[in-house]
């Protein structure tokens, strides 16, 4: 019946019905409830988010799980028996931000919190072609977590399909390919687009969406930690895509990047399974743009200039 947390000093001594000994030595101890550890919170649906953590208690009456929404304040949401160490909350609305913690409890005291966690549920978007993209809230943006592979613009005209080298390095116009001009390939990677495709007034992204610009780009980076450490937050973890070692991926982001590789100036395809690249809406300079740049070999996000002929993978964040 002792409180959680406290530290209580101990003494004995014998005694008779006439006298008493000295004190023992002196012995102190702090009570102790071991506190939930390694929560981790995952949308498993478009309702769903499960709930993950390690018991490291052996005396709990169960677990008490609160969640906020937003800025909220933290609210007790369920009460689950001993040795849980999962939950399910269905019933959720995509793109909101729910922060959940977890503590075990007895009938007298309950444990420290355990690690909190954020999620949101993802969402979609469908193209001009039909194809679904799952979507992901970052921060303050929501980007889809998937490669744009639209062979149309949005009022229906097609952008053109150039599989020739020599065309494609003297381009000044729009236009696609397919990594080795596969089409296969665009199922996983999607399509790579040079940049006045992107840069086309009659829009490549979905109606409410757009191709983000170079600051949108570091706003996402610079949520995720800067530049040092953001690509691994962004890199689906794992070799099935990525050559190993895939340094640093663990896709915490939600963004799940792949190594689509990239088509250059004068026609080459390199690179897909180690590198991803993915254009911006701003130009450098007359000749080229910005775009970002993610590694299997490092963790880090790279930024350069380059040709607006060389094909590149393209994410668009909603507007």
């Amino acid at each position: 019946g002792l409180t959680y947390g406290e530290t209580y000093t101990y003494r004995v001594r014998a005694y008779t019905q006439i006298n008493h000994s000295g004190y023992s030595n002196e012995k102190s101890a702090e009570t102790t409830f071991p506190a939930p550890t390694n929560l981790m919170a995952t949308a498993i649906d478009d309702q769903t988010i499960r709930l993950t953590w390690t018991d490291n208690c052996t005396f709990e009456t169960g677990y008490r799980i609160e969640r906020k929404t937003g800025s909220g304040s933290f609210v007790q949401i369920a009460e689950v028996a001993t040795n849980t160490i999962s939950y399910e909350e269905s019933g959720l609305t995509e793109y909101i931000d729910y922060t959940y913690r977890v503590r075990a409890f007895t009938f007298l005291n309950q444990s420290a919190y355990s690690n909190e966690k954020a999620v949101s549920i993802p969402g979609t978007v469908t193209d001009i072609d039909g194809n679904i993209y799952k979507t992901i809230k970052i921060g303050t943006q929501i980007w889809m977590a998937e490669n744009l592979k639209v062979t149309h613009y949005r009022n229906g005209d097609a952008i053109p399909n150039v599989t020739d080298d020599t065309q494609w390095g003297d381009l000044t116009t729009e236009a696609y390919c397919n990594y080795d001009n596969d089409a296969n390939n665009a199922t996983t990677y999607g399509r790579l687009y040079n940049w006045y495709a992107v840069s086309d007034s009659r829009n490549i992204a979905p109606t409410g969406w757009h191709v983000p610009s170079d600051a949108e780009w570091q706003t996402l980076v610079d949520y995720l930690g800067g530049d040092a450490v953001a690509g691994g937050k962004m890199k689906e973890a794992g070799t099935m895509h990525w050559n190993s070692p895939n340094t640093g991926a663990t896709n915490e982001s939600g963004f799940s990047a792949l190594p689509g590789g990239y088509r250059s100036i004068i026609g080459q395809y390199n690179y897909v399974g180690y590198v991803g690249f993915w254009l911006s809406a701003t130009e450098y300079s007359s000749s080229s743009a910005w775009y970002r740049h993610l590694s299997y070999y490092y963790s880090d996000v790279g930024r350069y200039g380059n040709y607006k002929q060389d094909g590149f993978s393209v994410r668009c964040v909603r507007d």
